[in-house]
């Protein structure tokens, strides 16, 4: 009897420590993550004191000419691109896989290679939808067989981009190296002579994570120098199959990813080599001839009812994520969600079922086991879907019931890879391997689609979407299948009027979105959790937003809890700065998603974020990290974004301290940000504080606390020396759902105003005299105060129906 005791001592004595060790573990994440994690998601200048002596200041960098130069050699086939003095792209060649063969076209055997004999070379000129170009066009032929290979280099005229074409008529064979990054083509490939040396990209994995170095990857890579002169290297078309790398003797090859078994008949690839100056305008270029080429437009921030309205959000990170309230099913606690925010008048436009509410294969001992790391590792504990049809044990009828019969809301549902031993894999054609599978023809995306708009399902979640792709070897050999599995998805999502939304997606499947108009959302950085520090998903999702922005696509962070845990002096596992968050997610422009315990929903903070009806007043863009972060500094971390109405441009001016020891400057210019209006007025959001300043005079932020912020909004100053600051209730002072038009004159400021019945806006104008008289809808009236020593209006518009107000303020 003592040994037995003795040993259930032992055994709890390890239960203890081991929970005590997993606690100390956790509490030790963020330092972790600061340490090891977040500097992998994160591409922009990191300060280095040595970089701010007198020698590194001096030197000079030469210009960098947006016409580039092409120089190819009629004999070989080889070429060059010169864009300034000491700026070179050098020895560009063609390389090929065929037959485990490599075939080169220059020096080949010195490269223990084949020879990739030039045949025809000449020059053409031609026209297409980017614009008239002149060309130089050659044909190859593979050293040992009549296998032909056409390249063809396009100079655009008045125009700062280069196209690079290689098509082979008959494809190739036996062309798989098993590894990505051993490309089975490249045309470009060159070596890079100048002095942009520095790299902006993303890495090749789940949520396109920013990066200051090449792996292999399917994103479009920047290169740029100490004065943002940039040049950037893409795929033009074929994102699922294309890539960029860069091999040991630094040479940049552009291609097809190396694991693809076999070259299709009457392939081709193409390249945009674009110049530019500056990271964001760079980027955003390249994305208009991106979208220009394939005949596609920006998605409207406003796409469908998840980017148009306050949502409530259950994924990972959210308080009901695999929760429910106490005594319920899932099902009852949806209502009671839902009755809450009825009664309480808080204006949720739709829910998000995340994967808790269909059926997976789950191993019960496992997750009972391990459901404590649920909210670290995400419901990835419970496995591939079985049935995208309710669980019977959170609902007591199907969705299609339940949503006409008791929700009758919209909802944005989740979605997962599937599992090879789902009743659907005997039912319609998938493509399976071990216990996974993927479903590539349209007609299971048919029944799918057909089955959630059946179910008040409005936009369509596709998740684990490189973790498909790493367990599916067919879509990484199959040269056709990626395309046809995200093709028929798309397709049949839009016959039946549902959008898609992507997440833990490559670049190459992000890029792949611009070709059909109704995938128009996608995650832009990992999941919530209140344990991860600022360093880590913020930072990665302000860089990786410079390319959502640039081929307009809707971003979205995550969800977020939007209370912290109040009157608790130890909050380990409470959200600290909801605040902060709340903010960013109105500033990323995509989905304002709270998930919080439904009590604990702030709607006075989220209220900031949209209209009392709960319509959302974005900016134009996603918030994106300035310029200013990937040149030499010693500043906060300062990102933008901005509202344009009638080429009158409001900025918005987010600054924090993410890294409280690289700050030596606690002051910013308007110059150093980019901007080129000499006057602006300022208004310090959180203060109140109005000031006129130029371009030039220094802003003075003060000294900021860890992850402590500013919000500053910059407000263009009109003809007549007024400025509308906008309404100060609201984050987005000025939003294009808020502010319909504008106009000025010498003698009058003028711009119209929508809202909702029984709701008043208030408004901040700043004019240096009091105006003599203030109109609405041409009526005067008195509902106005003008104070002069800080030179504000004050008016309060009042609306009794939902309308337009036409204001008219006379000097």
């Amino acid at each position: 009897m003592e040994f037995n005791i003795d040993v259930l001592i032992l055994i709890l004595l390890i239960i203890i420590i081991s929970m005590l060790i997993v606690f100390i573990l956790y509490l030790l994440v963020p330092w972790g993550f600061n340490h090891f994690i977040s500097p992998k998601f994160n591409s922009s200048y990191i300060y280095d004191s040595r970089d701010f002596k007198k020698k590194q200041l001096l030197q000079n960098l030469s210009n960098q000419e947006e016409n580039a130069q092409i120089d190819v050699n009629m004999n070989q086939g080889t070429y060059r691109i010169l864009f300034g003095a000491k700026r070179e792209l050098i020895n560009g060649i063609i390389k090929i896989r065929h037959n485990i063969n490599e075939y080169i076209n220059y020096n080949p055997s010195q490269m223990q290679k084949k020879l990739l004999k030039l045949l025809t070379i000449n020059k053409g000129d031609g026209n297409d939808k980017l614009g008239a170009f002149k060309s130089i066009n050659a044909q190859y032929r593979l050293e040992d067989e009549e296998r032909y290979v056409n390249t063809s280099i396009k100079e655009y005229y008045q125009q700062d981009f280069i196209i690079f074409e290689l098509s082979i008529p008959e494809g190739l064979e036996n062309t798989s190296s098993g590894e990505f990054s051993e490309l089975i083509t490249s045309f470009p490939s060159f070596i890079n002579k100048s002095p942009n040396t520095k790299i902006f990209t993303f890495r090749n994995a789940i949520f396109c994570p920013p990066s200051r170095t090449i792996g292999a990857t399917s994103a479009p890579i920047l290169f740029y120098d100490d004065d943002i002169n940039c040049f950037v290297i893409s795929p033009l078309d074929g994102f699922l199959n294309t890539a960029i790398s860069i091999d040991k003797n630094k040479r940049i090859n552009c291609g097809i990813q190396g694991a693809i078994k076999e070259i299709p008949k009457n392939f081709s690839q193409k390249f945009i080599l674009l110049f530019g100056k500056g990271i964001n305008k760079s980027m955003e270029r390249l994305g208009y001839i991106l979208l220009k080429f394939h005949d596609s437009k920006r998605k409207s921030l406003y796409s469908n009812v998840v980017t148009s309205y306050l949502g409530f959000w259950t994924d990972n990170g959210a308080y009901y994520y695999y929760k429910t309230e106490k005594g319920m099913n899932y099902e009852d606690t949806i209502i009671a969600i839902k009755d809450y925010f009825e009664e309480n008048n808080i204006p949720i436009g739709y829910f998000n079922f995340d994967s808790w509410w269909y059926l997976k294969h789950t191993n019960k001992t496992f997750t009972t086991l391990f459901r404590f790391l649920i909210r670290l590792m995400g419901g990835g504990l419970y496995g591939n879907t079985l049935c995208w049809e309710v669980d019977p044990k959170n609902f007591t009828t199907d969705l299609k019931t339940f949503h006409h019969e008791k929700f009758q809301m919209p909802i944005t549902a989740h979605s997962r890879r599937w599992d090879a031993r789902s009743p659907y894999v005997e039912k319609f054609e998938f493509k399976t391997y071990k216990n996974h599978a993927v479903p590539l023809k349209k007609e299971f995306w048919d029944w799918l689609m057909t089955h959630a708009k059946e179910s008040g399902i409005e936009v369509y979640e596709q998740d684990w979407m490189k973790n498909q792709i790493v367990s599916m070897p067919i879509l990484r050999i199959d040269f056709d299948a990626q395309e046809e599995w995200l093709n028929s998805m798309a397709t049949a999502a839009k016959e039946n009027g549902i959008d898609i939304f992507y997440c833990m997606q490559t670049p190459g499947i992000l890029l792949y979105s611009i070709k059909h108009s109704n995938i128009n959302i996608t995650r832009c950085s990992g999941d919530y959790n209140v344990r991860w520090p600022l360093t880590y998903r913020f930072i990665h999702s302000t860089q990786t937003n410079i390319l959502y922005h640039a081929i307009g696509i809707n971003s979205h962070p995550d969800v977020f809890r939007s209370r912290t845990m109040e009157n608790v002096k130890f909050r380990p596992f409470g959200e600290k700065f909801p605040d902060f968050k709340c903010l960013y997610q109105i500033l990323n422009a995509g989905i304002v998603a709270p998930g919080d315990k439904k009590e604990n929903v702030n709607w006075p903070l989220l209220r900031r974020t949209c209209r009392a009806d709960g319509l959302l007043l974005k900016p134009d863009k996603p918030l994106t990290a300035n310029d200013l972060m990937f040149k030499k500094h010693k500043k906060y971390y300062i990102c933008d974004t901005q509202t344009t109405i009638n080429n009158f441009t409001w900025r918005y001016i987010f600054i924090s301290n993410i890294w409280p020891r690289r700050v030596k400057e606690t002051f910013f210019t308007l110059k150093e940000l980019g901007y080129m209006k000499n006057d602006y007025i300022i208004y310090d959001y959180h203060s109140g504080v109005i000031n006129r300043v130029k371009i030039d005079d220094f802003i003075e932020v003060g000294r900021l606390k860890r992850y402590g912020y500013k919000y500053y909004i910059l407000c263009p100053i009109t003809i007549n020396g007024m400025a509308l600051i906008g309404c100060p209730d609201k984050f987005i002072t000025c939003s294009g759902r808020l502010i319909i038009n504008i106009n000025a004159s010498r003698d009058f400021l003028n711009f119209i105003v929508e809202n909702i019945k029984n709701k008043v806006v208030n408004l901040l104008i700043y004019s240096e005299k009091r105006p003599t008289s203030i109109q609405v809808d041409k009526t005067p009236i008195n509902s106005w105060s003008y104070d002069e020593v800080i030179n504000i209006i004050e008016l309060n518009l009042k609306f009794e129906k939902f309308s337009k107000k036409e204001v008219l303020i006379i000097n």
